[in-house]
């Protein structure tokens, strides 16, 4: 902003640099404008008239269209066009900006101020200015009377002492009305979590970084009987059981030494005396730097859980039972500490070990060679795996077992590792099964689909050269479009081994690569990617080859039905599709437009579309959202990418 008639070099200090736009924002941070008058500011103008000798005064603050006194006096009006402001020149320069005369000035000389009433013919101004450097007005004193002289040494000194103060007075009514702003939000924040904690139906609790407990909701007061306040600080840890009393302490020291994340079961005391189980979990709330500022915490109730755990356990024990007199399935139990494996003769048959001796119990040691080599490895790793907790101990891995004529059975081990209050591995046991028929299933299986799959590629081979024959000796515009036709062909060749089920031996190399590279593979019967028909946009992310399949049938579902009723049906349309990574998660955004207009959901889903769901769903845990819009479908799928990299 450089008001009309000024000149560079016209005033004193030098020239100051800012942007207008942050000025005028920075202004209205204050809220000062059009509010009316106050004593703080009153005084300061009054004393600057009298220190100056000056019949005007005023704090004056240029806006974007006009300037507002906020303290007057002398002058009787409380704001002026800016184009007779006077003060719009001053803030250009930094320090105290004098006019002598304002008549000699060629700048001020029409100004309708001076030519006319009050016909002002003096000016002296001292700059408001943020602490950032941005200038919002002036204190100025004016005269009818030119002054040669200008101000005295002292009477410049002062009258930027006092901007100073105007400063300060505006920075501290700004700081008391956001405190005032805040204090409200606070409060009305916590009334907000006291409500709803309340109405919670687990039991809701708070610490200081500490860990003094200091808060608890009515959930926590009315299951335990307890006086509001009775278990505030450390008094909490009487409400436990006293066999979990130490450990659960012992838990809690750790999350606030280490500030990872609290979770752990333990008993605690109902008001009738009663101890039940109850899952403790709190997670740790920090400020902008990562310090921690408080602990939150929640307290369920898991007895049915645990009931019912037990009765499962029971259940899992007659099972057990049930299957060792059983032909092909055998049971066994590991006493870790001290290395003895006892077998039923199911396990014995399956092993080709003596079933007396595994009865007895033999080290583990022994029953390993059985395994055949090439698959002892991964064995050794998920048995080690399970004894130091991991999945909560669960056992599970595939193998052959090398039989004494020097042929093998595929089997299916599946156990769990039972621990000690102190974490160390006790009861190892566990169910194996022969699955050899599966397995020769399974190869037999995937020979078809091979055989399948290589008649499917001919067809398009064959379909292809069908395409080529035909069009010999046509015109260019002709070809062409076989060329065309061709391309699309082999590319749905090459999409058809995405979607089709895949063994570990048949699976293409391509499909461990990323989401881009399946999605450029799929669309290319389509449209060319990156053309103006099919735009890929976002984040990519690794694809791994168990998460490959499902999402290639839905992904091919999706292309399939855009090329049959939706933006890939005519020259017009436009798939637009966006990968969003979300923490740990990836948002991938499928968009149809310029397609047919959408009536809105089909009113009957086909089996591609059901199975890709599924699939998205139990094979790799995420979700699809519709939106049915009449400018076309935008469907939404959220999978972890930890899923997805499987």
């Amino acid at each position: 902003m450089t008001p009309p008639g000024f000149e560079a070099g016209q005033a004193c200090g030098a020239a100051a640099a800012w942007d207008e736009q942050a000025r005028i924002a920075a202004l209205e941070s204050y809220s000062i404008l059009d509010t009316p008058p106050e004593r703080a500011f009153d005084d300061v103008v009054r004393l600057a008239a009298q220190i100056c000798h000056a019949p005007v005064a005023v704090v004056s603050l240029v806006a974007a269209e006009k300037q507002f006194f906020k303290a007057e006096v002398g002058l009787g009006v409380r704001q002026t066009p800016l184009d007779v402001s006077i003060c719009a020149h001053a803030i250009l320069r930094r320090g105290l900006f004098v006019v002598p005369d304002t008549t000699e000035d060629r700048r001020f000389a029409g100004n309708p101020l001076v030519v006319g009433s009050p016909h002002l013919r003096f000016y002296a101004g001292a700059l408001l200015e943020t602490p950032g450097g941005l200038p919002l007005g002036t204190l100025c004193v004016l005269d009818y009377e030119p002054r040669p002289e200008g101000l005295t040494a002292q009477q410049g000194f002062a009258l930027q002492v006092l901007a100073r103060q105007v400063m300060s007075q505006l920075e501290l009514r700004r700081a008391l009305k956001a405190r005032e702003e805040d204090a409200a939000r606070l409060a009305e924040s916590e009334r907000q979590f006291r409500i709803l904690a309340d109405t919670m139906p687990q039991m809701v609790w708070a610490s200081r970084p500490d860990g003094f407990h200091d808060y608890y909701n009515r959930r926590w007061y009315d299951f335990t009987g307890m006086p509001a306040g009775a278990t505030d600080g450390a008094a909490w840890n009487r409400m436990f059981h006293p066999e979990d009393r130490d450990r659960a302490w012992g838990r809690w020291r750790h999350s606030l030494a280490t500030g990872e994340s609290y979770e752990i079961e333990y008993r605690l005391r109902r008001a009738d005396g009663v101890y039940r189980w109850t899952l403790g979990r709190a997670l740790p709330v920090r400020d902008q730097q990562g310090r921690i500022i408080r602990w939150f915490g929640t307290c369920t109730d898991i007895e049915e859980q645990k009931q019912t755990e037990e009765r499962l356990r029971v259940s899992e024990e007659r099972l057990r039972l049930a299957l060792s007199a059983a032909e092909m399935v055998g049971t066994w139990v590991w006493d870790v500490p001290a290395d003895r494996i006892t077998a039923d003769p199911g396990y014995a048959r399956l092993f080709s070990v003596d079933p007396e001796a595994v009865g007895e119990g033999l080290p583990i040691a022994s029953l390993l060679p059985a395994i055949h080599p090439e698959d002892r490895p991964a064995c050794q790793v998920a048995i080690n795996a399970a004894l130091r907790g991991e999945r909560d101990g669960a056992f599970e891995a595939e193998y052959r077992v090398v039989l004494r004529d020097g042929n093998h059975r595929w089997v299916e081990a599946l156990g769990r590792c039972e621990r000690d209050a102190a974490g160390r591995p006790t009861r190892f046991s566990g169910v194996v099964m022969d699955i050899t028929e599966r397995k020769q299933a399974e190869e037999a299986k995937e020979l078809l689909a091979r055989e399948l799959s290589h008649r499917i590629k001919n067809i398009f081979t064959v379909v292809g050269g069908i395409v080529s024959l035909s069009t010999m000796g046509l015109g260019a515009e002709v070809r062409n479009f076989a060329g065309v036709l061709r391309r699309r062909l082999n590319a749905l060749a090459a999409a058809h081994e995405y979607v089709r089920p895949h063994s570990a031996d048949s699976r293409p190399a391509a499909i461990e690569t990323t989401l881009h590279g399946l999605l450029g593979q799929l669309l290319a019967p389509y449209a060319e990617v990156g053309s103006d028909h099919v735009r890929l946009l976002g984040d990519d992310a690794p694809i791994g080859v168990k998460a490959a399949t499902s999402l290639a049938l839905i992904l091919h579902e999706l292309a399939t039905n855009a090329a049959k009723y939706g933006a890939l049906t005519g020259p017009e349309g436009r798939l637009t599709i966006t990968g969003l990574r979300r923490d740990d998660r990836l948002v991938l955004a499928w968009q149809e437009r310029g397609g047919p207009p959408v009536a809105g959901p089909p009113e009957r889903r086909g089996f591609g579309t059901v199975l890709a769901e599924r699939g998205a769903i139990t094979q790799l845990g995420g979700s699809i959202a519709h939106d049915w819009a009449p400018e076309g479908l935008t469907l939404t799928l959220d999978v972890p990418l930890e899923r997805l990299a499987h």
